[in-house]
């Protein structure tokens, strides 16, 4: 199931940036935008595991609902603002500036 969600969110966050940032994509060349393609692979693989395997083990001996329920959504909230900004870094530097910001 795992993979599956992992495959699909990749797959939908392909096809978001590949219609938003048309412009951008047509003036990269063919090594930029596999760079590109590899760079958004691996962070969405790194952000999956970072999510399951870190709530997994902060909230593995808490048995309040509640709090559990915060932690988890304190480490979606970092690990997806972490993710953005190391992303938003290797893009620029992967396309000299080409490619707008992630937001």
């Amino acid at each position: 199931m795992d993979v599956i969600f992992t495959v699909l969110s990749f797959v939908g966050v392909i096809i978001y940036f590949q219609i938003k940032d048309s412009k951008a994509l047509a003036n990269l060349n063919i090594m930029q935008r596999i760079g590109v393609l590899m760079s958004f692979l691996i962070t969405t693989i790194i952000i999956e595991c970072c999510i399951y395997y870190g709530t997994s083990f902060l909230t593995e001996h808490i048995q309040n609902g509640f709090l559990i329920w915060i932690i988890r959504v304190t480490v979606v909230i970092i690990t997806l603002w972490l993710a953005v900004f190391i992303l938003n870094y290797i893009l620029q530097k992967i396309t000299n500036g080409i490619f707008p910001k992630i937001t």
